[in-house]
């Protein structure tokens, strides 16, 4: 079986931002089934399922999936991998990796972008750019 994975950020109750995967069968296509398995493990979380909607969530490639993942898709369908939150702010030596996820989670225009080959420079640039707008 291969598995469609969908790359999720939702703003939490405490102001940073949730980022995990949604890993499902890849003949699962409807968006509204793959966030309804979003929203309930928001619920889970204590967090507002309402905050799930293609803007925070989208298609991002297949994989195989790893025996966890199967098993938990043989139970309940779905598979959340978790990621770090995001937290508000950057500190004062944040990593590249660290602009990019501060730029996915907290300004839409650059949440599914890829950044793939733009430099350090360029990616400081952006977050400075969407920080003054």
């Amino acid at each position: 079986m291969k598995t469609a994975v969908w790359d999720t950020y939702v703003k939490s109750r405490s102001g940073d931002v949730l980022h995990f995967d949604i890993i499902v069968p890849d003949t699962v296509k409807e968006p509204a089934e793959i966030f309804g398995f979003g929203k309930t493990y928001l619920q889970e979380k204590g967090e507002d399922p309402e905050g799930l909607s293609a803007a925070e969530c989208r298609f991002c490639h297949i994989e195989e999936p790893s025996q966890e993942m199967l098993a938990a898709i043989g139970q309940q369908g779905y598979y959340i991998l978790e990621m770090d939150p995001i937290p508000a702010s950057l500190g004062a030596g944040a990593s590249r990796r660290d602009m990019i996820l501060h730029l996915k989670g907290y300004y839409p225009a650059y949440r599914f972008r890829n950044f793939s080959g733009i430099p350090e420079e360029e990616v400081r640039t952006m977050l400075l750019n969407a920080e003054n707008e």
